[in-house]
């Protein structure tokens, strides 16, 4: 087990200072798709035109997702009363997997955000995300405004700033 850990520092290591080109996403219209979610609804991207969304794709398996997530519920349920929604991609192939994380957080999900489930990771190339967790802040009229690669702690604070600007 340790020596796997090893190996995915390593390959995060080398994807962090891999120069990035997510410049190129701002301003493009964000690619639409179609998922199912927990309770096997299709929810497409295209259906939430009006709303700010917040597309982050993530994994069980990934420790910054496991910081990320509970700070993703909060920013949900901060913006409850609003035209803002949070689209948590799971590229997992086994549902139980996705389950027993979500059965560990310290708060159930809030309302605004709808967990995805993304098996064959479509999504997740058609976005380029190459590492867990990735994030896209994408506006009222489907235009992607931020991105956020990884994880830090000052995160949450960008979030509000990003968002708020979005919902003027």
């Amino acid at each position: 087990m340790f020596k796997y850990m090893i190996w995915v520092s390593i390959f995060v290591f080398l994807l962090l200072i891999t120069p990035l080109s997510w410049g190129e996403w701002i301003n493009d219209k964000a690619p639409d798709f179609t998922l199912t979610d927990l309770h096997g609804r299709q929810v497409s991207l295209g259906s939430l035109k009006g709303k700010v969304v917040f597309i982050n794709f993530w994994a069980n398996w990934c420790p910054p997702c496991k910081k990320e997530f509970p700070e993703l519920n909060k920013l949900a349920k901060r913006y409850n009363d609003s035209d803002m929604v949070i689209l948590a991609l799971n590229e997992d192939k086994k549902r139980d997997n996705v389950d027993e994380f979500l059965g560990k957080l310290p708060e159930p999900l809030s309302n605004k955000m709808i967990v995805l489930l993304d098996p064959q990771s479509t999504v997740v190339s058609s976005y380029g995300a190459r590492a867990m967790p990735t994030s896209f802040i994408i506006d009222k009229e489907e235009t992607i405004r931020y991105t956020h690669f990884g994880f830090s702690e000052t995160d949450p604070g960008k979030w509000v700033t990003e968002v708020d600007s979005l919902l003027q």
